[in-house]
C-alpha cells in the first residue's frame, strides 16, 4: 500500500508539472504582451563569435534602458523575470542576456567549445559588446548597467572600463571580494549553528575548514556545504512556495532551458561556466577596479544576505568617489531581495533612484 501511495503521489506530481508547463506559460506571456510603442522581443545575437541570448521588454522604447546582468556565474534571470520585472517595465526598457555558457546562450551553440573561451577577460568583451549593441537597437547614447551578484562583479568591471556607455550603475547584492564574501557569510552560519546548538550543522561546517578552501576546488564540494546551512539559517535565497511555482511555470524559459539551468543542476552550470567561475571564487576584487566612477552609483543590499554581505559592500562603497552615490539596505530579504521584498526593492528603485537616472 505505501508503494502505490507513493507511486500514485509522483503520478499526481508528473501531471501536475506536465499541466503547469502546458498551460501556465502561454497565459502568462498572453497576460504581459507587449504592443507598440513598447517593445517585447527576444532574439539571439552573434555576440563574442557565438550565438547570445536577449529579451528586450518595456512599455515605451523612448524610456531610459536598464541592460540587467545577471548572477551566478551561469544564473540567467528570464525564469524569474515574471516575479519582479512587469513593475519595472513603465519606467524602463530592460534588457535581460544569458551570458556566455548560460540558459538559452547554452543551449544555442556548443557548450564543449564555448568552454575553452570561458574567461573574465572574454565575458568583459561580451559586454562591451552586448551594450553598443543594445544602444544602436534603442537608438541611446548611454544606458544602465544593474548587475546582480556576480554580474555586480562583471558590471563593475564594464562601468570602469568603458565609462563612457553608461549613464548609471546599480549594483545589487554587490560582491567585492568573493573571498572575504564567502569568509563572513561561513562564520555566520556556523556563528547561528552554535547559537541553535545544532551540533551536528557545527560539525558539518567545522568539516570544510579552513573555508573558502584555500586551492580552488572545481566540485564547489565546501560552497555546497556552506550554501546548505547558509539556506538553513536564512542567510541566502528565500523564497516562497508561490515563487518556486512561479518558476517552475517560467513563461520566458523553455523546460528544456529550465533543465539546464542553476534551477535544477548548480554545480554543473558553475562547471559550464570554466575560467569564469574560478577568476570570481579565487578572490576576484573589486578594488583593483579603482574606487573612482565617472557615472551614478547605487548598491542595494539585503540584510539577510550573507553570499554577498552588506558591511563587506558598505565598506568599499565609502571609499567610492562618483557624481552621485547611495546605498540602500533592505529589511527581511535575503540574496534576491527584488523577488523577496519586491515591495521595498521597488520602491528604492523606482522612486529613490529612477528620477536621478531618467534621461
Amino acid at each position: 500500500m505505501l508503494l502505490i501511495t507513493l507511486c500514485s503521489l509522483v503520478a499526481v506530481l508528473v501531471l501536475a508539472f506536465v499541466g503547469l508547463r502546458g498551460f501556465a506559460p502561454a497565459i502568462l506571456r498572453a497576460n504581459h504582451k507587449i504592443e507598440a510603442p513598447g517593445i517585447d522581443r527576444m532574439e539571439l545575437v552573434e555576440i563574442g563569435g557565438i550565438q547570445q541570448a536577449l529579451y528586450f521588454r518595456g512599455q515605451n522604447v523612448d524610456n531610459p534602458v536598464i541592460l540587467l546582468v545577471h548572477g551566478g556565474p551561469g544564473n540567467s534571470m528570464m525564469p524569474y523575470l515574471q516575479l519582479y520585472q512587469y513593475e519595472w517595465e513603465n519606467d524602463f526598457t530592460v534588457v535581460n542576456w544569458d551570458q556566455r555558457n548560460v540558459g538559452k546562450t547554452y543551449l544555442a551553440n556548443n557548450p564543449e567549445a564555448v568552454l575553452p573561451t570561458m574567461s573574465a577577460e572574454r565575458v568583459l568583451e561580451d559586454v562591451h559588446e552586448v551594450t553598443a549593441y543594445v544602444k544602436k537597437q534603442l537608438n541611446k547614447d548611454k544606458i544602465i548597467l544593474m548587475g546582480h551578484s556576480w554580474g555586480t562583479v562583471l558590471g563593475t568591471m564594464a562601468v570602469q572600463t568603458f565609462p563612457e556607455d553608461y549613464s548609471a550603475y546599480i549594483g545589487v547584492a554587490q560582491v567585492v571580494n568573493m573571498a572575504d564574501n564567502e569568509r563572513i557569510g561561513y562564520e555566520k552560519a556556523l556563528e547561528l549553528a552554535k547559537a541553535a546548538g545544532n551540533q551536528k550543522d557545527i560539525e558539518a561546517l567545522e568539516a570544510v575548514r579552513p573555508y573558502p578552501p584555500q586551492e580552488y576546488d572545481p566540485n564547489y564540494t565546501a560552497m555546497m556545504t556552506v550554501r546548505t546551512y547558509q539556506s538553513k539559517y536564512g542567510l541566502s535565497v528565500n523564497m516562497d512556495f508561490g515563487d518556486i511555482i512561479s518558476i517552475l511555470a517560467a513563461p520566458y524559459y523553455s523546460f528544456n532551458e529550465l533543465r539546464n539551468s542553476s534551477i535544477f543542476n548548480p554545480i554543473k552550470v558553475l562547471r559550464d561556466q570554466g575560467g569564469v567561475a574560478r577568476f570570481l571564487m579565487e578572490g576576484a576584487d573589486m578594488r583593483d577596479y579603482g574606487a573612482d566612477y565617472q557615472i551614478p552609483l547605487y548598491y542595494i543590499m539585503a540584510e539577510n544576505d550573507y553570499i554577498s554581505p552588506y558591511t563587506l559592500a558598505k565598506g568599499f562603497f565609502d571609499e567610492i568617489a562618483a557624481p552621485d552615490k547611495q546605498i540602500f539596505s533592505i529589511p527581511d530579504s535575503g540574496h534576491l531581495p527584488f523577488i523577496e521584498n519586491r515591495a521595498e526593492f521597488n520602491h528604492i528603485l523606482l522612486e529613490e533612484i529612477a528620477p536621478k537616472i531618467r534621461f
